[in-house]
């Protein structure tokens, strides 16, 4: 499914720089959840599973992408799945500064709408896919070059869920995967095992934009 045909009837509000309940950074501009075009979607549409804003983790992630970019590891043409999508701002980053094909899944549909206006917002396209962690395939997977997750592994039962994504991913040539938390147990144990198992390490990452934040990445490497 493509976002922008799927919403025909989107309300997409023209903002201006400096509006407020937006964020304007890295070339991209998202909603906060006080903006009415996004509250007029709550009253649609109401996320499940977390899904219910702009997570701190997504700007490190890409950070750390525009490095890589920057060092020549991620071509234009490169696809990027964004798994834990939410609002998109990983997608709309992937799509609109790096030129990426982007895939961004979620399992909870009521994201989507969210995903679509940001994407309007930004005039990007990007595909989406509803689909659980645990059933995202080899066929599904095969073709594709980085993962991104951003705030993604928040309970202890999704550790081995997303252990055995990654080496599904790695399996199937994934080039890079990069997941962000800001300190929670359960990605801890999912670093420590990926550690023990493929090329990973854990870097601490900060920013001063669009406000005083840090967060740790996973950075798992294919062979």
């Amino acid at each position: 499914m493509t976002l922008l045909s799927d919403f025909p009837d989107l309300d997409v509000p023209r903002v201006r720089r400096g509006e407020p309940h937006t964020i304007q950074t890295r070339g991209i501009t998202l909603l906060r959840s006080g903006h009415r075009a996004v509250r007029r979607l709550k009253s649609q549409h109401a996320p499940s599973i977390h899904g219910n804003k702009v997570w701190n983790s997504s700007f490190l992630i890409m950070d750390e992408l525009n490095r890589r970019r920057r060092a020549g590891e991620i071509d234009p043409d490169s696809h990027l799945m964004d798994i834990g999508c939410g609002w998109g701002p990983l997608s709309i980053y992937a799509a609109k500064r790096l030129g990426c094909r982007v895939t961004a899944v979620d399992a909870d549909p009521d994201v989507f709408p969210y995903l679509a206006l940001h994407a309007a917002v930004n005039k990007v396209e990007v595909e989406t896919l509803r689909c659980r962690f645990e059933r995202l395939t080899k066929q599904r997977l095969a073709g594709v070059d980085i993962i991104t997750g951003a705030d993604i592994c928040f309970w202890d039962e999704l550790t081995p869920v997303l252990f055995n994504l990654i080496r599904r991913a790695l399996g199937q040539g994934v080039q890079r995967i990069i997941i962000a938390d800001p300190g929670r147990s359960p990605f801890y144990q999912l670093a420590e095992r990926c550690e023990q198992h493929f090329n990973a390490r854990v870097v601490e990452r900060r920013t001063q934009t669009p406000r005083s934040l840090s967060a740790d990445l996973l950075i798992v490497d294919g062979d």
